[in-house]
């Protein structure tokens, strides 16, 4: 008896940082996205929102994670299709804004053939301020 999967979810401990207390929940290779986006969902609504959009070319598709969107919130990063790899985000809480840095590699990149735009999603504590990208 053989078992092929062609489904390939990494979930691991990525970039977490300390000062905010971000949890890694879910990588994934394919958003449908095709420009770089973050976004940062705040409600069970916006979440399912999230998942029907990525999960319009899934059969099955991805079960949205359980939040508890009274003390948590998503952090979600898609990758654009040229992204031939998961980011690695830092997020740092400012006075008035959580700054929001993606570590890039030092490795060099092969060609890749494939289209992917890999995206993650990260669980973090559940704050007012407002999220801010350094590039």
């Amino acid at each position: 008896m053989q078992l092929n999967s062609c489904k390939s979810t990494a979930q691991s401990n990525l970039q977490e940082s300390d000062d905010v207390g971000m949890e890694l929940i879910l990588n994934e290779n394919y958003s449908g996205f095709e420009q770089e986006e973050y976004f940062l969902i705040k409600s069970q609504k916006e979440l399912r929102a999230f998942y029907g959009k990525i999960n319009r070319t899934r059969k099955p598709g991805l079960i949205p994670p359980k939040v508890d969107f009274d003390s948590e919130m998503i952090l979600v990063w898609c990758g654009d299709k040229a992204a031939s790899e998961y980011a690695k985000l830092e997020v740092r809480e400012k006075d008035a804004f959580l700054e929001i840095q993606k570590k890039t590699s030092n490795v060099a990149k092969e060609e890749n053939s494939l289209i992917v735009s890999p995206f993650s999603v990260y669980k973090l504590p559940l704050s007012s301020k407002s999220i801010k990208i350094k590039q």
